[in-house]
């Protein structure tokens, strides 16, 4: 999949813990302006991004973060994000968010 060349950078706020996941207020900084979002990644996520559990979960969401923004112009970004949303929509986001790790 295209991304733009590029990443902006991104920022995870204050993490809380919601439902069986971690969940932060976060901003992507594009070109075309900042965005500001709520980022969830479950429990189940983190475990398939980062299985030997070596890196923490803010890492972990980051590299979802910069996931979508990568490819905001393909996944319009909105306000609430979930890091399920990456595999629903992109076959190899597994892949390539373990890659940004």
């Amino acid at each position: 999949m295209h991304h733009d060349a590029a990443d902006p950078p991104v920022r995870l706020g204050a993490e809380r813990e919601g439902d069986q996941s971690w969940i932060w207020h976060a901003s992507i900084d594009a070109p075309e302006g900042t965005t500001l979002h709520e980022l969830r990644l479950s429990w189940a996520d983190y475990n398939v991004f980062c299985p030997d559990g070596a890196r923490t979960p803010s890492d972990v969401g980051k590299a979802v973060l910069r996931y979508f923004a990568r490819h905001r112009a393909a996944f319009p970004l909105r306000e609430r994000l979930d890091a399920a949303m990456a595999r629903m929509r992109f076959p190899n986001a597994d892949a390539e968010i373990t890659a940004l790790l």
